[in-house]
């Protein structure tokens, strides 16, 4: 009996280690499934806010709108007005190339950056993106019409304001502040086919080609590497013979604010 009780005991001892192994474990792993699931929710949020802002600065480009505030809520995020990337249109008369305009535009986007992971939400030249590492895709795609019978191209140039906060971080509820600078019509031209390119210089270059290679009036040449350490990859696309051409370019002074 005395062995007995001694095998029963162990037997015991081992099945309740056994169970409480397992509670631990799966203890654990929910605990991480709920920090995914929470950290994804958050990105979640951030993408909803940026793509208000999208509609706040057609407010202001399109419908005449002074100044818009658009409110994003941080958890262990941050909130950066970055580094410029460049947008170049240009485009020449099919029959006469020295008939011609060129138009470049420093933006800086607007990048939301999650703590706890790799993820990005960039707001840039009215286009959102969402991304990984070096994936990602557009979320907000930019209201460009690129067509041989029409080429519009809003350009939307978000640019710090002279005494901008750029970059805000932590836990809190922030403002982007977006105040009118200026408005111009940079190109109508409608006195025959011009073909358009439009090089874009970012570090998204290659989610960048595959938005606008996605038209089917649109081609592109491959993904250059940046010209030095510190530049960019870029990306020229092409619509020829386009027999309209519009780019206007709306320029905002950007800043957050608590």
């Amino acid at each position: 009996m005395s062995d007995r009780a001694v095998s029963d005991t162990l037997g015991f001892v081992f099945v309740f280690a056994i169970v409480l192994s397992m509670v631990g474990l799966v203890s654990a792993v929910g605990m991480t499934g709920l920090q995914d699931a929470r950290d994804v929710e958050r990105v979640n949020n951030a993408e909803r806010a940026l793509d208000i802002l999208g509609d706040n600065m057609e407010d202001i480009a399109e419908r005449g709108a002074p100044s818009r505030a658009t409110e994003v809520k941080l958890q262990d995020a941050s909130l950066t007005l970055d580094r410029p990337v460049e947008f170049v249109v240009s485009g020449e008369l099919t029959s006469d190339p020295s008939v011609n305009f060129t138009n470049t535009y420093e933006v800086s986007p607007v990048v939301y950056a999650a703590d706890s992971s790799d993820e990005r939400v960039v707001y840039a030249f009215d286009a959102l993106l969402r991304t990984r590492g070096d994936s990602g895709t557009f979320v907000r795609r930019p209201s460009f019409v690129l067509t041989e019978e029409r080429v519009l191209i809003p350009a939307f140039v978000t640019r710090p304001d002279e005494e901008a906060t750029t970059s805000v971080g932590g836990s809190g509820t922030f403002l982007i502040r977006a105040d009118k600078a200026a408005s111009d019509v940079l190109a109508a031209r409608t006195d025959g086919q011009y073909d358009v390119n439009m090089t874009v210089r970012s570090p998204r270059a290659a989610l960048w080609r595959e938005e606008l290679s996605s038209r089917p009036d649109v081609t592109c040449d491959p993904v250059e590497a940046a010209a030095t350490p510190d530049g960019y990859p870029s990306v020229s696309c092409y619509v020829n013979g386009a027999e309209r051409v519009y780019v206007v370019s709306t320029s905002v002074d950007m800043t957050f604010a608590d």
